[in-house]
């Protein structure tokens, strides 16, 4: 990884944890109380069978739906960071599937419906990113 990516790691890192240590505030019934159990639990509820895409891009609409948006942001970020710093294969690629799953949670719909619109987004042309925590 380059001292840029490995910088731009970093600075992720650090505003997630300053933000995470704030606590995010929700009005609907949560999976669990933390952040971390919150997104444990919506993994736990992901189908099988999904393609690497299909799981970033479900999982982030469902954390918006059952967390919130912007835990859903954290967790694709975190997972990023995790994979940079440790032993897995950090990807653009999954960032860009977790933003369009939070894009899908904006319309109501149960899982079926989620993995409908990631599986449609995800056949979809590359957008130009713009800020992330738009989506």
């Amino acid at each position: 990884m380059s001292r840029t990516g490995r910088g731009m790691c970093v600075v992720a890192l650090a505003t997630a944890i300053a933000v995470a240590a704030v606590g995010c505030v929700t009005q609907h019934e949560r999976p669990a109380p933390s952040t971390l159990g919150c997104a444990e639990a919506v993994v736990d509820q992901l189908p099988p069978g999904l393609t690497d895409p299909e799981k970033h891009c479900l999982a982030s609409a469902l954390l918006v739906q059952q967390c919130s948006r912007f835990e859903s942001w954290l967790a694709g970020w975190g997972k990023e960071i995790e994979d940079a710093l440790g032993e897995g294969d950090a990807d653009w690629d999954d960032l860009r599937s977790d933003r369009l799953g939070r894009k899908c949670a904006a319309q109501p719909g149960d899982t079926d419906q989620l993995l409908a619109c990631c599986r449609q987004a995800l056949t979809e042309p590359v957008e130009t990113l713009g800020s992330d925590l738009d989506n």
